[in-house]
């Protein structure tokens, strides 16, 4: 979830950003119905242009098992839910109940519904009763939660797997010293140190939305 709202403008021209987002077709009305729904609640989204930078990442190394810390109603989930194809499986979490409805609601009887459970409660809680490896992981939760949400993700996405981060460039906050009282922005600049500094990794940010981080385990 990205905030704060304004951060896309911060980070990329405004009409650069339009452009990039109007050259990709729309390929499932399913999409432009969940980013709709988005801007009805002022919901903060990863965005079109980031999603699909998810999609296309996670298919580039073959994904197949999906784990988001933080989904909201599924917008990110979309997109991965393409990726990994009908033998695929996306695992959400988020800790709102309604969030859930909404998901159910806006998905209906499509068919990328099947491949994606979104489970309430902490995120932390559900990956730690969740088995197995996964071969693609993001991280869209409390900014002061990103160092632990990348502490516990790194020894279960298997080796070429991807560790994927919104709001990275926290709308240009953590190219700047922190304001007094801010928890965020210091956690972020510790996560993004990690992440460009830490031997199993190999990370770049991507300046689209509010900042895209990947990073493929070595």
């Amino acid at each position: 979830m990205s905030a704060p709202s304004n951060a896309i403008a911060r980070i990329l021209n405004p009409n650069v950003a339009r452009y990039i987002e109007t050259l990709s077709t729309e390929r499932d009305p399913l999409e432009s119905v969940l980013a709709k729904h988005a801007n009805t609640r002022d919901f903060p989204l990863i965005g079109k242009t980031s999603g699909r930078w998810l999609e296309l990442l996670t298919c580039m190394i073959g994904g197949k098992r999906v784990f988001e810390f933080g989904s909201g109603f599924g917008f990110s989930a979309f997109y991965f839910a393409r990726a990994v194809g009908e033998s695929g499986h996306v695992i959400g979490s988020d800790f709102d109940a309604h969030e859930l409805d909404d998901f159910k609601t806006l998905y209906g009887d499509h068919p990328y519904k099947s491949r994606i459970d979104i489970q309430i409660g902490s995120a932390f809680d559900i990956f730690d009763a969740t088995d197995g490896v996964f071969d693609v992981v993001l991280i869209d939760i409390d900014k002061e939660d990103y160092p632990q949400a990348l502490e516990c993700a790194l020894p279960r996405v298997r080796k070429g797997g991807l560790i994927m981060a919104d709001n990275v460039l926290w709308g240009g906050r953590t190219a700047s010293e922190p304001e007094a009282g801010d928890t965020a922005t210091p956690a972020l600049q510790q996560f993004n140190h990690t992440l460009h500094n830490h031997p199993k990794l190999l990370t770049g940010v991507i300046p689209a939305g509010d900042g895209l981080s990947v990073s493929l385990v070595l």
